[in-house]
């Protein structure tokens, strides 16, 4: 048997929480992307709370991976390491898009 340290995660299971994360963002960001176009207020409230979380699971997912050894599987990681970053820059981009001007009364 292999003996693994307990803060490190099996590499497979690091990589499918990174996908799934890049996944939950691209959700993100349609959500956005649909109450934008809606012009729903609360629509766009729900998504941007939404877009915000998926930014701390895109987070979460590279805090996975910078504990992983990199070394044997450093081509995967940094595979997943970049899709990831990609993910987080464009949720900024969307999240920077999306704020809303202050109504004036």
């Amino acid at each position: 048997m292999t003996e693994v340290n307990q803060h490190q995660m099996p590499l497979r299971h690091v990589i499918d929480n990174a996908e799934k994360a890049i996944q939950v963002a691209k959700d993100a960001e349609m959500a956005v992307r649909h109450a934008q176009i809606d012009s729903n207020p609360q629509k766009l409230a729900s998504s941007i709370d939404q877009l915000e979380t998926a930014m701390r699971t895109v987070q979460q997912a590279q805090s996975q991976i910078h504990m992983q050894e990199i070394e044997p599987n450093q081509q995967v990681l940094k595979q997943v390491q970049e899709q990831l970053t990609q993910a987080e820059q464009s949720l900024d981009v969307v999240l920077g898009n999306s704020e809303q001007p202050k109504q004036m009364r």
